[in-house]
């Protein structure tokens, strides 16, 4: 038992100094762009809704081709390769809606507001050049997050000591359950099928 708990407070002091000093924290900066024309320029109306809802998922796969991914390295003068690049950025669809967020997650905070401001520039000029219209606006422009997303360090370390917890109290069951040795006068009774004429006492002090 004793081992047990030594190898539980191991396991929880080790993910501790893991979280706190080898970890290191990750950022994430948002952008949210608008499909739809301006409504200054004509008014909106229910089929122009449902046409950019429906444009958004082509949107989303050119703002993750190759072409936009280059050209943000090339206009941002970035030392990282388009896998790589691509790896820290998620676009996804704002719920169903028109809506489109551009998130990009890095060690920077603000490299992070950075790129995901990068991204979207030259997201919207691709949308212009390809699609051959300008119906795609900055709703808000990404900021330096001023918290970190990852590593969630006191989850880490609970889950740490559920799991040590666990491993510790099934090994213990299982050390019991193979323990196979004679520790009391019963168990002479009931392993050796012998009788018991007498034991010898322990007096404190004697080794």
């Amino acid at each position: 038992m004793e081992t047990n708990c030594s190898s539980f407070l191991i396991a929880v002091l080790a993910s501790t100094i893991v979280n706190f000093y080898f970890l290191k924290p990750t950022y994430r900066a948002s952008t949210t762009l608008l499909v739809g024309k301006r409504a200054e320029d004509n008014p909106v109306m229910y089929q122009d809704i449902q046409l950019n809802r429906q444009l958004v998922a082509t949107y989303e796969q050119i703002a993750r081709s190759g072409q936009v991914g280059n050209e943000v390295i090339k206009d941002l003068n970035l030392q990282i390769t388009l896998e790589e690049l691509q790896s820290k950025i998620t676009i996804e669809q704002v719920g169903n809606t028109e809506i489109i967020a551009i998130r990009v997650k890095d060690s920077s905070p603000e490299r992070a507001a950075f790129l995901a401001n990068g991204v979207a520039n030259v997201f919207m000029r691709k949308i212009v050049s390809i699609m051959k219209i300008d119906n795609v606006s900055i709703i808000d422009s990404a900021v330096a997050p001023t918290k970190p997303i990852a590593p969630r360090k006191m989850m880490n370390i609970a889950i740490t000591g559920v799991l040590a917890l666990m491993i510790g109290l099934f090994l213990a069951f299982v050390q019991e359950y193979l323990d196979n040795t004679i520790k009391t006068k019963k168990d002479i009774e009931d392993y050796l099928d012998l009788p018991l004429l007498g034991t010898i006492p322990f007096y404190e002090g004697e080794k």
